[in-house]
């Protein structure tokens, strides 16, 4: 495995580590109540999912060449995103009701 790759892991778990305990902190400041990982990854997926739908419907709405590129980068990059929290969800045994 490349070193480069590992870094990025690496680095990616030590930012979901800290925005982890940041969404915490900032749950029980404003609701007194924190949600558990699995609910967290189950809120991000319904979210990603909704963007996603909203970049398909940016995509059927425009007309200028430029913003059309602009909206497939913008399917691709949520499609992507959901595509990636779904994967995370399945490998930490998260089910749930993704809509």
């Amino acid at each position: 495995m490349p070193q480069q790759y590992r870094q990025e892991k690496k680095r990616e778990k030590v930012e979901n580590k800290f925005l982890n305990t940041l969404a915490n902190i900032y749950e029980r400041f404003m609701y007194g109540e924190v949600k558990s990982e699995s609910e967290r990854i189950l809120e991000n997926l319904r979210s990603a999912h909704e963007d996603w739908r909203n970049a398909e419907k940016y995509f059927q709405n425009v007309t200028d060449p430029d913003l059309i590129d602009h909206a497939i980068f913008k399917i691709e990059a949520e499609k992507t995103r959901y595509t990636y929290l779904l994967k995370l969800a399945r490998e930490m045994g998260i089910h749930g009701n993704m809509h």
